[in-house]
């Protein structure tokens, strides 16, 4: 695999975390480790598995949205062709637009909310409940989360035609926050605000080197097979 191949790659995990842990997904993701918290009394593993379970009904989502969007794109002759001899000239705005996003340039935009009412599922649904509310959470689309999936992560899977690793690997991005808050749970660290608060340090720091990051990488993309200057 070549090097844009691992960087796509890096990209797409380290983009899913990004998503977990913004306002909108973890309100939503707090809200469900709550719900998943009550199988505390049942067995010793109950918070982590169902946390696991969770996460990998968020992740299954995010792949067969990507998959099935990114194999339709590239079953279209035209599309495949252009995203062969443009795509990198494509993906040079792609980012300085998801870069200018994340750094809140283009405005401070509404970042959703929750619009699915956790109480409707019913705890004696036990392993079922969690892994469906994992997939149908993911589907409730907050401004950032569509901004980034749809605006960064299809494009990049279309031009390295990864319809199901780069989206699998965004999934996981986006799971491994949860696993470690429902992780969290089971030890102990049970007080909402607390585990809020981590969640905001760490996209506090992080999402402006991000946003910056991928500014850079988007002029480097531009300068090179746009301009031809380097």
């Amino acid at each position: 695999m070549s090097a844009e191949f691992w960087a796509a790659a890096l990209t797409a995990l380290w983009t899913g975390v990004l998503t977990s842990v913004s306002p909108c997904p973890l309100a939503t993701n707090i809200a469900a480790l709550t719900y998943i918290s009550k199988h505390s009394g049942s067995h010793k593993l109950a918070v982590p598995v169902h946390g696991l379970l969770y996460a990998l009904g968020r992740a299954l989502a995010y792949i067969m949205i990507g998959f099935l969007l990114v194999k339709s794109l590239l079953s279209a002759p035209s599309f495949s062709f252009f995203m062969q001899k443009y795509g990198s000239q494509a993906l040079s705005p792609i980012l300085v637009l998801a870069g200018m996003y994340m750094l809140e340039m283009l405005g401070r935009g509404f970042e959703g909310f929750n619009i699915f009412n956790v109480s409707k599922f019913k705890a004696k649904a036990g392993a079922v409940s969690s892994l469906l509310m994992g997939f149908v959470f993911a589907l409730a689309f907050c401004p950032i989360s569509a901004a980034l999936y749809f605006g960064l992560i299809i494009p990049l899977a279309a031009k390295n035609s990864a319809p199901l690793s780069l989206p699998l690997l965004y999934g996981a991005g986006t799971a491994l926050p949860v696993i470690g808050l429902a992780v969290a749970l089971d030890l102990g660290l049970k007080k909402i605000s607390c585990i809020t608060g981590l969640g905001a340090g760490f996209l506090k720091y992080a999402k402006p080197a991000t946003g910056w990051t991928f500014i850079a990488c988007g002029v480097y993309l531009g300068l090179k097979y746009i301009f031809g200057i380097i």
